[in-house]
Order: structure tokens, then C-alpha cells, then sequence
């Protein structure tokens, strides 16, 4: 492998990455070359062989432009990675000055792609985005001294201020006000999911507010991206993986090193231990010193177990006072506390220097990976047994089919977490003291103040006060089981558990740093009216049950809703059928030569309305429709007579209810006819005489069982 070169500076590579219509993603330009001493263009090295997968994502064909945030593996150091950003743009061939051989469709598809050592993606897309556009505009390809400058001028204004940087550089880009407005409260599901260090598959298109998501949800732990994003892309494989790079040799040089280190110390031990040889006489004092020692330590045990007994009833453990102190504690949470009262808890915790709790708390290292995009190449990598955990994004719809891969699904577009395992689950449901700290951020964001309440500068602040509190809880002997429940009982006793928590409590600061600091949950006090109203939303929005009813109400809804408008609309049409006179009325029917009447004239019509309510016994059923509905149009003028006099021995404008109205209609047919004349002759409202009219008007007879 090659050496590393000697100066770094902050951006290592600009590239411009391509499609070509046969061999598909490739490197076209790269300054300067990704491998030395070639030509820079079509060659990758081997651990970065799938790079141009990376910076033309998946589906990017679909759309005119988009961003893409990635993380790589460093080829020299096997703890560092490489932080990629690339500025994608589709444009008709016929913009273009220059056409080549290769451009064989009508769109160009191609992405300018910067590599630097720094996690700094929002500032580098911002000046990527503007060289992006000049590259494509001036319609000519192969001109790529402009991209040269930019890399030049680039680090220019980086390396001028390495020394003195401002910490906003590394939050650039990463709006939190978006986020916060399109997952409102599950924004601090998410911030807990990744404390739990799981296997999270994010998934959407264009990528862009994918890669957002997932760097600024990082970005709310205080200085992670500052300090722990160096081994995000790092992972010493099991087996030999094309996708990264080979530190075979780095690693035995490092065995090596190591073994010689231990002889080295194994000898320099060897040798103080011949200098330092007793002699008998001091051996004999040596033994005597440590029987003093002895005697000494054990009466003085004696003696505190002896006070211990005599004073049992004025003096309590440890555990107890802690326990009095904290039941005092709690007692005092139990009063109402009025929210500028709780926002005055959480603003002393959000005035603490991360630094001083040892921050950052390290989610992404030692095998929990970090991967804003991943390409489908990569796809294997996740399934390797040293990956222990990793939140990754995606836009191909082939690991969303791999559901062994995530522990949790996040659907970007709809705002919602997929979460396969009951118990992790139960683990990230927000409690009454979450919701009211989401609401009370989302209250601010909603109205927000420049640089105060509500900007990209608070909501951080706000969430590195949650998270030490989070931590002082977990920590502090005095925690009683209900500060567990404050933040999720479930959730503590898991994250208690992870690879994180237990590296960071390693490097904990004294416990007399966190005893200034208030106790418990920021946001715990008694319930309310509106705590009650958060919580029912909350619990019918994210549990399955929740998501059940509404999806029968909201089907129940639409089904009752269709019926009863179209039975009112059926009744409306019977109703003026039998209070509104035909125009016909007065009209001389016209006679044939066997003296039968012929045929009705024109506009007459008989209609036939049956609406039947069924009984449905099975909820299953519920989709069905539950009225039924029949309307017969208006029969034609030239029907023939014999139609005409099987029509009019059908009951007419019979509402039907029930399965009884059915024999009652069986067994009034035999008889409706021996009453037909003198039923029309005596019913007002039909229009006509008998003796004029032949014309049969609806009955509107209404059977009802």
C-alpha cells in the first residue's frame, strides 16, 4: 500500500464523477489522482472501488439535481475516515458547447465531488454547489482548470483558519428547524434511537434531506461531529471485503510492534527485580511490618462495626438518606410547575460546557458505523459480524426487502419509524416529561427569534441540556425509579447497556460535578389537561393499536358517509316522484285497432326504488357497502304493451327493509291488482282522471317491518 502523503491538507480530492451509458459510474477527473502517478481518470483504488456509487446515488436520474453526503474508510490510517460530499446536476445534451462520442442520450448526468478530513459538509456543499453550477454552465467538459482553482482556493480559506475554526463550520447545512417542524415530536425518538446504538435504515429520494436527517440528528449530541467522527466509516472486517481497504500489513506491523513493546517491559521488570533482591534480614523486617499492618486493619474494622451497632438507631445507610433526599425531591416535583419554571431547569443544564462531562458521548466507533449514503455494493459489508451497529441511508428499495438488516425502518418522506422488535418499542415511547419538552421546543421553532428562541443555535443547546440531564440520571446514586420513568424506564435500563454509555462512564467526571446540577427531568412535574391531550395524540399516532382504530374509523367513515348521502339522495328522487304531476298527465292515450290501449306517449316513465339495509354480522364486512340502492331509469316510449303491463304489476317506489319486507312483497302481489283501479282512481296527487289519464303514476306505497 502506499505511504501517506506527508502534508494534509483539509480537502484531500475534487472529482468529477460521470455515467456512462455502458460501463456505467465512473471517475472522469480527479485532482489530484486518487491513485499517484496516474492520469487521474476511469481508476479507483482498490479500497474505494465503489466510490463513484456513492456520488451518483441511486434514482438520481429522476431529478434535475441533488446533494449527497457519504463517509469513506481512509486508505492509510485504519481509525480515521473521509468525508465525501457531492453536487449532482442532470442537463439536456443541447446545452452543451462541446458534444463527445460518448454522449449518446439526451440528458448529461454527472456530479462534481469534493473528499475532505473534515466533517464539514453544509460549508463545503455551500462553495461545491457554485463550482457545480459554473463546471455545467460553461458547456464544455474537458475545461476543468476551473475545478483545479477551486480546490486550490478551498484550502486556501481552510488551512488560513485550521488553527481557530468556529465550531458552526461542522453545523452548516444541517437544518434543525426543518426537522423539527416535519417530525415535531418523534425528532426526539429519533435522538434517542440513536443513543441505543441499533441497526437503522433510513430510506428516501432525492437524498439530499435523507443525509440532512441523519448528520443533523448527530449533530444535537454535543461535539460528536466535532470529535467523534473519526472512526464512523472504520471497521476491521472478518474476511476481506472489496469495498474496503486491505490493512493486512498495518495491522501485523502493529501486532509486531505490540509484541516487542510487552518483551521490552517483561525485561526492564526482570532487571529491577534482580536489583531489588532481599536480603534475609530484610526480608524478616518486611514480614514483621505487614503483620503490624494487619493487626492494625482489622482492629480498626472491629471498631466500626461495634459504633455501627450502637448507633443503628440514629444513623441510617447511605442508600437511605439518599433515598430520604430524593422522596424529598420528588415531593417537591409533585407541585404544579409552570413552564417558564421547567424551561429555568433546563437553561442551567444547557449552560454547562460539554466539555466538562467529557463529551462526546461516543455513538459512532468501534464498529457502529455512521453512513449518511450507501450504495447497494456496500450492501454486504452490513452483514458482517464485527458491524455491530450502524444508521445508514439508502434510496434503493433493495434494503428495505432485507429486513434482517434494521432493527428500525425510517421512512423519510412519511415521517415514520418502522421498529420491528415489541420491546425496542416499548424502549422509545416518549413519556409525559418528553412530551412536554418536545412541545415546549416545538412552540419556540414554531415562532422563532434570530439567534435566541427557536434558531438552529438554541434547539441544539436544548438537546445537549436533555442529554445531561439523561446522564446525571443515570449516573447519580440518588436516582429513584421514577426518575427512570421521567425518561422511559425501558429506555435507561438499554442504554445503561450500550457500547457508548459504558466508554463514556469509564471517563465520567467526579461525582461532585453532577451534584450542582439539577436532578432529574427537566420537564417532570404534575399532569394536566394538556399532558393528557399530548399523550393520547402521541400514543394513537405511534402505537400499532393507535393506528388500528384510526384506520377503522376513518373506513367506517367513508362507508357510512357513502351510503347515507346515497340514500338520501334516493329518497329525494322518490319523494319528488310522487308529489310532482308528470307532464303528461292531461295527454289522450291513443288506441289501437283491437281496442287495446297503445303505446304511452313520450315522457312517461315508471320508477322503481328499492333500498335495503343489510345486517352484517362480521367486522370484516364493514368495508361493504352496507345500503343497497337500486333506481330503475325511465322506461321508453316505444316499449311494447305487454312490457308495459308486467312492469305495472311490480310493486312501485317500495322501500325495503329488513329480509320481512321480501315476503311481504310476495304476498300482497296477488292482491295489488284486484285494488289497483280503485287505489289509483281515490290517491291524490298523481295527476289526471282515470278516465282521461291511462298513464299509471308510482304508488309510493312505504312498507316498513
Amino acid at each position: 500500500m502506499a505511504s501517506e502523503p506527508e502534508n494534509k491538507p483539509p480537502i484531500l480530492h475534487i472529482l468529477v464523477v460521470g455515467f456512462h451509458h455502458k460501463l456505467g459510474c465512473q471517475v472522469e477527473f480527479s485532482h489530484p489522482p486518487l491513485i499517484s502517478g496516474s492520469t487521474g481518470r476511469h481508476e479507483c483504488p482498490s479500497g474505494w472501488k465503489y466510490l463513484p456509487t456513492l456520488a451518483l446515488p441511486d434514482g438520481s436520474h429522476n431529478f434535475a439535481e441533488d446533494t449527497v453526503f457519504f463517509n469513506l474508510p481512509s486508505l492509510y490510517e485504519p481509525a480515521a475516515s473521509i468525508y465525501g460530499v457531492s453536487c449532482y446536476r442532470q442537463i439536456r445534451v443541447e446545452k452543451l458547447k462541446i458534444r463527445t462520442a460518448d454522449l449518446t442520450r439526451s440528458t448529461v448526468q454527472k456530479s462534481v465531488c469534493i473528499l475532505a478530513r473534515l466533517p464539514i459538509y453544509g460549508y463545503i456543499e455551500v462553495k461545491l454547489a457554485l463550482i457545480a453550477d459554473a463546471f455545467f454552465d460553461q458547456g464544455d467538459f474537458s475545461g476543468t482548470e476551473l475545478l483545479v482553482k477551486a480546490y486550490q482556493q478551498l484550502n486556501a480559506c481552510l488551512q488560513d483558519d485550521e488553527s481557530r475554526r468556529p465550531l458552526r463550520h461542522f453545523h452548516v447545512g444541517l437544518s434543525l428547524r426543518e426537522i423539527v417542524l416535519h417530525w415535531r415530536h418523534k425528532t426526539l425518538m429519533l435522538f434517542k434511537l440513536m443513543l441505543l446504538q441499533r441497526r437503522v435504515v433510513c430510506f428516501g429520494s432525492p437524498v439530499r434531506q435523507m443525509c440532512v436527517l441523519i448528520l443533523g440528528m448527530a449533530s444535537l449530541v454535543p461535539r460528536l461531529l466535532e470529535k467523534g467522527f473519526q472512526e464512523v466509516a472504520c471497521v476491521r472486517t472478518s474476511r476481506p471485503l472489496s469495498p474496503m481497504p486491505d490493512f493486512t500489513d498495518s495491522l501485523q506491523r502493529e501486532a509486531q510492534a505490540e509484541a516487542e513493546a510487552e518483551l521490552e517491559a517483561v525485561a526492564s521488570v526482570a532487571a529491577v527485580s534482580d536489583e531489588q533482591k532481599l536480603t534475609p534480614e530484610s526480608a524478616t523486617a518486611v514480614e514483621g511490618e505487614a503483620e503490624e499492618l494487619a493487626l492494625v486493619s482489622s482492629a480498626a474494622s472491629a471498631g466500626e462495626e461495634q459504633a455501627s451497632g450502637d448507633d443503628t438507631s440514629t444513623r441510617s445507610t447511605p442508600n437511605s438518606q439518599s433515598q430520604d433526599s430524593s422522596n424529598g425531591r420528588n415531593t417537591s416535583l409533585t407541585r404544579e410547575a409552570s413552564v417558564d419554571t421547567l424551561a429555568s431547569n433546563l437553561a442551567a443544564l444547557c449552560a454547562v460546557n460539554p466539555d466538562e462531562y467529557r463529551a462526546p458521548v461516543s455513538i459512532f466507533a468501534s464498529g457502529n458505523l455512521c453512513l449518511p449514503y450507501l450504495s447497494l455494493p456496500y450492501m454486504d459489508l452490513l452483514s458482517d459480524p464485527m458491524v455491530l451497529s450502524y444508521v445508514i441511508g439508502t434510496s434503493n428499495v433493495l434494503f428495505q426487502q432485507k429486513r434482517q438488516l434494521a432493527d428500525v425502518l425510517v421512512d423519510i418522506e412519511a415521517a415514520n419509524l418502522d421498529a420491528h422488535d415489541p420491546e425496542l418499542r416499548r424502549q422509545l415511547v416518549l413519556s409525559t416529561e418528553d412530551l412536554r419538552y418536545m412541545d415546549y421546543i416545538m412552540k419556540h421553532v414554531q415562532s422563532p427569534k434570530e439567534d435566541a428562541e427557536g434558531s438552529e443555535y438554541w434547539i441544539r443547546e436544548q438537546f445537549q441540556g436533555y442529554i445531561l440531564a439523561l446522564l446525571r440520571t443515570a449516573v447519580a446514586p440518588d436516582a429513584t425509579p421514577k426518575d427512570n420513568d421521567h425518561f422511559n424506564a425501558h429506555f435507561m435500563g438499554t442504554f445503561k447497556r450500550t457500547q457508548c454509555f459504558q466508554e463514556w462512564y469509564d471517563v465520567r467526571p467526579e461525582p461532585e460535578f453532577f451534584e450542582a446540577l439539577p436532578a432529574g427531568h427537566p420537564f417532570a412535574g404534575t399532569l394536566s389537561v394538556a399532558d393528557m391531550k399530548l399523550k393520547l395524540a402521541q400514543t394513537m399516532q405511534n402505537s400499532e393499536s393507535g393506528r388500528k382504530i384510526n384506520q377503522a374509523v376513518n373506513t367506517t367513515s367513508r362507508a357510512v358517509g357513502g351510503a347515507i348521502s346515497q340514500a338520501k339522495g334516493a329518497f329525494s328522487s322518490w319523494w319528488s316522484s310522487i308529489t310532482t304531476a308528470p307532464p303528461n298527465a292531461n295527454a289522450v292515450p291513443t288506441t289501437s285497432a283491437n281496442g287495446q290501449d297503445g303505446d304511452v306517449s313520450e315522457g312517461a316513465a315508471a320508477q322503481e326504488i328499492s333500498v335495503t339495509f343489510q345486517n352484517h354480522k362480521d367486522v370484516e364486512d364493514l368495508d361493504m357497502a352496507g345500503v343497497s340502492i337500486h333506481l330503475a331509469g325511465q322506461e321508453e316510449a316505444h316499449e311494447s304493451h305487454e312490457s308495459q303491463s308486467a312492469s305495472s304489476d311490480k310493486p312501485q317506489g317500495i322501500v325495503e327493509i329488513g329480509r320481512e319486507a321480501e315476503l311481504l312483497d310476495k304476498t300482497d302481489q296477488s292482491e295489488e291488482p284486484k285494488i289497483s283501479a280503485a287505489s289509483q282512481a281515490g290517491r291524490p296527487g298523481c295527476g289526471g282522471d282515470m278516465a282521461t289519464s291511462a298513464v299509471e303514476c308510482s304508488s309510493g306505497d312505504v312498507f316498513i317491518v
